[in-house]
């Protein structure tokens, strides 16, 4: 993939490869569990709505993605209207180059997947200032499959509410009983309602959503 590359050029298509992939196992390695305070406290944007395409590719960099756009039916947080696309690392799957050489570079393990027509809940990063990939906070954590009534994250939803304290008389009873899930889906209504109340009310901001000590 470098051979008829200029080594100036070289150089820089490896640099780019060794920090991508330094920032990338920093990434995976340093995860740690999360819940609902630090997704919702973390995330720049959190839509509600169905995958429309996925895709992968390589950037004029080098640089491996995979494409996702989300038809939005709401944004939970942020002004994003009708659909929003996003970039994050790695390829669907290993790429033939043409040139003799294999791009293996796919997405890592424990990072989000998507299927074309699921019906998601994304708590996203902001872009990365330098290769413009977001991701979801948590990686697989901020990242919820709905299915039959149901969200469940690629952790099956563990720890998502431990540690969570919650202003009593903020609550309704539906978001009180997801509240006692410990694992497993949780009722999607009562979710998206307590993310909406948690966004708009400024509730971590204001201390009534937060850590519990």
């Amino acid at each position: 993939m470098l051979s008829r590359m200029r080594p100036l050029q070289k150089w820089t298509q490896a640099a780019i490869f060794i920090l991508t992939a330094v920032s990338i196992t920093t990434a995976t390695t340093s995860t740690r569990q999360l819940n609902l305070v630090d997704l919702v406290g973390q995330s720049q944007l959190i839509l509600h709505g169905t995958v429309k395409s996925v895709t992968d590719g390589i950037d004029s960099r080098g640089i491996p993605y995979t494409e996702v756009t989300i038809r939005v039916a709401e944004a939970l947080r942020g002004d994003i209207k009708g659909e929003y696309t996003f970039r994050q690392f790695g390829l669907l799957k290993p790429r033939a180059m043409g040139n003799g050489t294999v791009n293996l570079m796919v997405t890592p393990a424990g990072w989000a997947t998507y299927t074309k027509g699921e019906e998601t809940i994304l708590f996203l990063y902001k872009r990365a200032a330098w290769t413009g990939l977001q991701t979801t906070v948590g990686l697989g954590q901020g990242k919820f499959k709905v299915q039959m009534a149901g969200a469940m994250n690629q952790m099956s939803n563990a720890g998502l509410f431990q540690n969570v304290a919650i202003d009593s008389s903020l609550l309704g009873s539906r978001e009180q009983r997801a509240l006692l899930t410990q694992k497993g889906a949780v009722n999607v209504n009562a979710f998206v309602s307590l993310v909406r109340q948690a966004v708009q009310g400024k509730w971590i901001e204001a201390g009534r959503m937060r850590h519990a000590q």
